[in-house]
């Protein structure tokens, strides 16, 4: 049995309770936001122009999103855990074939990724 002792100081009137759920929400907003830096680069500007750089802000915030949507939907067991930076080495930087028979569209990857493909395309 494990457990963790910490503190947080604060001057706020909210009841411990509050404190502890208020700063456990920002823990997990900081921890995206520093998936997103690290995976998708937000932290990054390409363009001198602001409307540029936002657009470019917005497209990464709409990719972890979906990034992220897709591990909470499809992904089972310990792969629920895994980072947006590991969905992309695994399911969007590797090679494959899309083919098309009909009306079924196909992607054939490598066997040891193909459960993946299988949970989030939902093909057999």
């Amino acid at each position: 049995m494990s457990f963790s002792l910490g503190f947080i100081m604060t001057n706020s009137r909210l009841s411990a309770d509050e404190v502890v759920s208020v700063y456990n929400g920002r823990r997990d907003v900081e921890t995206r936001i520093k998936e997103g830096k690290n995976a998708l680069r937000w932290d990054k500007t390409s363009c001198h122009q602001f409307e540029a750089n936002q657009a470019h802000l917005k497209m990464g915030v709409l990719v972890y999103n979906l990034l992220h949507l897709m591990r909470e939907r499809y992904m089972r067991g310990e792969d629920v855990k895994r980072s947006v930076q590991w969905l992309i080495r695994r399911l969007i930087k590797v090679a494959s074939r899309v083919t098309c028979h009909g009306r079924r569209w196909w992607v054939r990857v490598a066997f040891p990724l193909a459960h993946h493909y299988q949970a989030v395309l939902g093909s057999g």
